[in-house]
């Protein structure tokens, strides 16, 4: 049965900042104004007329008062209705960058809710959906895992949007997730694009620009995908989508209700023995899932590296070719990223450093050491003592944290697939270095006496002023010669011509951790933070795909 609930239970579970969004908790949220100058109004409050000795004179202002009043209300009604009531299509949303050109979106694919459809076409069709949450690297492995569900079941996944913002939506039950994803959709707050610099935007507005929605075939050439499956794209989460857009009646959809984040699993052959279920409590075939006759199974999360245990090998294959698709095809950003790799000679080391999240700002020193090890004993194949040697040298000048008391001696867990540089790439890392780095450039002993030349090194993290933050001061002893994304500032302005259609939300800060990724990727080798899903992107798809390599799999 569908999830039926009132309004006022609704507004009572849900989050301030997601119903913010839709307007509801408006009176406890103080107004903020655009950016631009004030519009000085005149209190109509601040002066009183006594009254009148003459009547007739009263009779006449009261008359030019209620006409006045007459014609405002007409006039913010037209307002209304223009702006926020009529079909959005006809109206182009007005943003406030004059030189800005539109981001290229295949607007053909986008669903509009507010045509009629005949949704008894889609009745012999089956479909699969599913609920999107958190971050764009957990979408993105959720998007992957349903499309390789929705390819074995030979059903049609019905796609969401992507979101990009500093808000994302959290995990939460089946049943909440769905409340909260039909909050946040930007349905009937089209006007909110249209108020001028200057003007104290309206409750329902104060997060409007804070967050975006995009469709994946924006960022992520989808070519292959659809050659091989049918998608269909899902732009309104209300809870009578399915049955008014295709005409599934609620007797025929299967919803899978998980009640915590790592829930279902979902495996090839039951009976096989897969090892240790890791944290998830259930699993559920590929067979059984095959059998079920309904017309739309509906899953919750289906965020997991690790959700989809395969052993056959025409599941592996679907799984590879799927990941495989993945990466960021984007013609904007990727002549940025390639620019800023020609200014750095196109051959550098990287690290993507992620500290944005609690659990890395607690890691981020032992983080910090680990990608540091992979530099040196993995990427250089410095031998370990001297590796350790390095690193107690650091200590005992103050220039590196004691991470293991006196006498560093454990190696930190490093990734099997990090390989040293072979003779041909230390000779062009060398030659690129010399030439990138000019007076950033110079020679460190502790590296010479090993026979090793100073390299250029990218970092891309979202920590502020990373070539100065203490957390990289043994990186900086070793390697002088640092970039960041921050020294290719000039060649990040076509990000500004970056404006979503759909809801008029500039995008260049959504998309320059994108840069950072694809600078990182295109380096000769690149070590990212453990457990970081998006560095798991950079290392397991983007770089590999740059360097004509096989893609990991995981899980």
């Amino acid at each position: 049965m569908p999830l039926k609930v009132s309004a006022q239970f609704t507004l009572a579970n849900a989050s301030p900042s997601v119903a913010l969004e839709k307007g509801a908790y408006y009176r406890t949220r103080t107004s903020r104004t655009r950016g631009g100058a004030t519009l000085n109004t005149p209190n109509p409050y601040t002066h009183r007329h006594a009254q009148s000795r003459n009547t007739q004179s009263t009779k006449v202002v009261a008359l030019l008062l209620l006409a006045f009043a007459c014609i405002t209300c007409f006039g913010t009604a037209y307002y209304l209705f223009k702006t926020r009531w009529e079909n959005p299509e006809h109206h182009p949303t007005r943003v406030p960058h004059t030189n800005a050109l539109p981001v290229q979106v295949n607007v053909s694919i986008y669903d509009n809710d507010l045509q009629e459809h005949d949704a008894y076409t889609y009745l012999e069709e089956r479909y699969l959906a599913y609920l999107p949450h958190s971050g764009f690297h957990n979408q993105r492995i959720a998007f992957e895992n349903a499309l390789v569900l929705a390819r074995l079941l030979n059903r049609t996944l019905i796609v969401p949007p992507i979101r990009l913002g500093n808000k994302p939506i959290p995990y939460y039950p089946f049943d909440r997730l769905s409340r909260m994803l039909a909050l946040a959709d930007k349905t009937g707050l089209q006007h909110c694009a249209h108020v001028l610099p200057g003007l104290s935007m309206p409750p329902e507005c104060l997060d409007y620009f804070d967050y975006t929605y995009l469709p994946w075939d924006s960022l992520i050439d989808l070519t292959s995908v659809r050659a091989s499956q049918k998608l269909r794209y899902r732009w309104n989460f209300a809870e009578n989508w399915f049955r008014d857009t295709l005409g599934i009646p609620d007797s025929r959809m299967l919803m899978f209700r998980d009640h915590k984040p790592y829930q279902y699993r979902f495996v090839d052959n039951i009976k096989r023995d897969l090892g240790e279920k890791n944290w998830y409590t259930e699993d559920v075939s590929i067979s059984y899932l095959i059998e079920q006759p309904q017309a739309l199974l509906i899953f919750g999360s289906l965020f997991g590296s690790t959700r989809l245990q395969f052993r056959e090998q025409e599941y592996l294959d679907v799984r590879k070719e799927v990941r495989e698709a993945m990466s960021i095809k984007h013609p904007i950003l990727d002549r940025v990223s390639e620019s800023i790799w020609r200014a750095l000679g196109g051959a550098y080391l990287a690290i993507h450093f992620r500290t944005g999240e609690s659990k890395f700002e607690d890691a981020s020193e032992a983080n910090a050491r680990a990608i540091w090890w992979a530099l040196l004993h993995r990427f250089l194949n410095i031998s370990m003592d001297d590796t350790i040697r390095l690193e107690n040298g650091l200590q005992r000048t103050g220039t590196s944290p004691n991470l293991m008391g006196p006498g560093i001696t454990a190696v930190p867990s490093l990734p099997s697939y990090y390989l040293p540089l072979s003779d041909t790439e230390k000779f062009y890392l060398d030659l690129a270095s010399r030439k990138t780095c000019h007076q950033r450039f110079s020679h460190v002993p502790a590296l010479d006496s090993l026979g090793q030349n100073s390299i250029a090194l990218y970092i891309a993290t979202d920590l502020k002023n990373p070539t100065k933050h203490p957390l990289f001061s043994r990186f900086r002893i070793l390697f002088p010669c640092i970039f960041d994304l921050s020294d290719f500032a000039s060649y990040l302005s076509p990000l500004d011509q970056l404006i979503n259609p759909l809801d008029g939300v500039p995008l260049r800060s959504h998309f320059t951790p994108f840069i950072d990724a694809l600078v990182a990727a295109r380096a000769f080798r690149v070590a990212g933070t453990q457990g970081s899903t998006f560095s798991y992107y950079i290392e397991d798809v983007l770089w590999k795909r740059n360097h004509n390599l096989p893609i990991k799999q995981r899980g």
